[in-house]
């Protein structure tokens, strides 16, 4: 009797072990990694892939180079961010991965003469200029990667927005005034006239009556003043306009720590 209910007894220990050991296999994935599930709401977690770097022939030769994060959504949102002036793609990094998470498409671009976009398709060094021809062929820049980001397999063309920093922001409005495509626009910084060459309030009058976010800091005056211009340009419902106490210029704003990134979320999750 002693003999058999120690043998019992072992086959019901060993049963209960094996029985952790298969629960337990359930929470670990591929990797290894052991993760949380929750069985009841057969919740997700959101991860957020490193981008992928591309490259996008501009319509005069000039090499332009991205970061392109994709979402795993079929006809996602998507947001094109142009940077300011001496600055890059990655200035947007941050920005773009939280974007990412949240189901859009991201693509950041350097603007010609900045960055990785320093050559031409024959090998040439391209230097940033803001003559007409430059600003010419910078929306040209604009327009090729629009296309690309709304081409994209898990894009919703019809849902593809526009950000801009500082002399971006004019390069993001020029262009969407002439392309009804785009879906809605973000300005950060904004100026009435960058370079003598880039009058934002004929182009805010022509993009009408789409979703277009204006937005400054204070102690950056000069587009302050900028954003209540353009405002009362083509004010209607659609348009959006705030201007931080406090933040700098374009995408310093964000470094502020200010609400930047809360606000564009918003506006881009309603618009898009």
């Amino acid at each position: 009797m002693r003999i058999f209910f120690s043998l019992s007894l072992l086959l019901l220990i060993f049963s209960g072990c094996n029985s952790n050991s298969v629960n337990n296999s359930s929470n670990t994935n591929g990797n290894g990694n052991t993760t949380n599930v929750n069985s009841a709401s057969n919740a997700a977690v959101a991860t957020t892939a490193n981008p992928q770097t591309v490259t996008i022939d501009s319509s005069d030769g000039v090499k332009i180079v991205g970061s392109f994060w994709e979402s795993a959504r079929a006809s996602s949102p998507a947001v094109l961010l142009l940077h300011q002036w001496q600055s890059d793609r990655h200035s947007y990094d941050d920005f773009a991965k939280r974007l990412n998470a949240k189901g859009f498409d991201v693509l950041s671009i350097d603007g010609r003469g900045f960055g990785e976009s320093v050559k031409t398709a024959d090998g040439k060094t391209v230097a940033p200029e803001r003559t007409d021809a430059a600003v010419k062929g910078m929306l040209g820049d604009v327009g090729a990667a629009f296309d690309f980001l709304s081409k994209q397999k898990n894009v919703d063309p019809a849902r593809v927005g526009i950000v801009g920093a500082s002399y971006g922001s004019s390069l993001a409005i020029i262009y969407a005034a002439d392309n009804p495509k785009v879906k809605a626009v973000a300005l950060l910084s904004p100026g009435l006239n960058y370079f003598g060459n880039m009058a934002t309030e004929p182009a805010v009058a022509k993009y009408g009556n789409r979703p277009l976010l204006l937005v400054a800091a204070q102690d950056d005056k000069e587009s302050a003043d900028a954003v209540k211009k353009l405002d009362s340009v083509g004010a209607n419902d659609k348009y959006q306009v705030k201007i931080f106490e406090k933040g700098g210029h374009g995408t310093g704003i964000f470094e502020a720590k200010v609400g930047l990134e809360d606000l564009l979320e918003q506006f881009l999750g309603k618009n898009l």
